[in-house]
């Protein structure tokens, strides 16, 4: 768990803290939180702790029933749901990004396809990982559409939640994604929205299918 800093809004950082506690599987996918328990573990004030649990119940980390709140707990029909939306924001991000992206967005992008070379060569699957969704973040600010940015996010957000927490699925052909992300890049440079679209649609349906194979039992019945 990250340490308390005096330079940012205190909410702001016990938000993250929690953030990152929820997707690591620190708290389990259905557990009810406290708020005294949560705030005693933190070192913080309940009504820190409240402010947080707003934020998350946002970002649908969190849901509420009654009054209890409880780390929210996705059905196989959520996943496939949460993946669907993916796709399609996603895809329309990068279609808007060829189009309005600049020139340092551009040599941003390069330098995390570069990055992620070397991360391939040293096997370093957290730095991939990380270069995946930094990636993936350019494009979707490159969209310079804020609403779309936000949904994003959330969308995002999720993604990593389902992954790591509830399927624990991660990346095992680092190299398939690297080649995608080459020919995303490609279109963008090209100022092919057409092709870019479907480069991301085929990237993200990858991701999808290993998703689905972790659940095939499930989906299948």
């Amino acid at each position: 768990m990250k340490e308390i800093q005096k330079t940012e809004l205190l909410h702001n950082q016990v938000y993250h803290i929690l953030k990152g506690m929820i997707i690591d599987g620190e708290y389990k996918p259905g557990e009810r939180l406290v708020e005294t328990r949560v705030a005693e573990k933190i070192g913080v004030s309940r009504g820190t702790i409240r402010e947080a649990f707003q934020m998350l119940l946002k970002d649908y980390l969190l849901v509420r029933n009654g009054k209890a709140i409880s780390v929210y707990n996705p059905s196989v029909q959520d996943i496939i749901d949460v993946y669907q939306c993916r796709i399609s924001l996603e895809s329309l991000a990068v279609k808007l990004a060829t189009q309005n992206i600049t020139d340092e967005e551009l040599s941003k992008l390069a330098e995390v396809i570069n990055d992620s070379k070397i991360a391939l060569n040293m096997n370093d699957t957290k730095k991939l990982t990380q270069l995946n969704q930094e990636f993936h973040d350019i494009i979707d600010l490159a969209s310079h559409n804020h609403q779309l940015i936000q949904l994003c996010d959330v969308i995002k957000t999720k993604i990593l939640y389902i992954r790591t927490s509830i399927l624990k699925v991660h990346f095992k052909n680092f190299s398939d994604f690297v080649d995608d992300h080459e020919r995303i890049l490609l279109a963008i440079q090209n100022k092919d929205p057409v092709q870019a679209e479907q480069e991301m649609h085929s990237h993200i349906e990858k991701s999808f299918n290993t998703i689905k194979a972790t659940f095939k039992t499930v989906i299948d019945q």
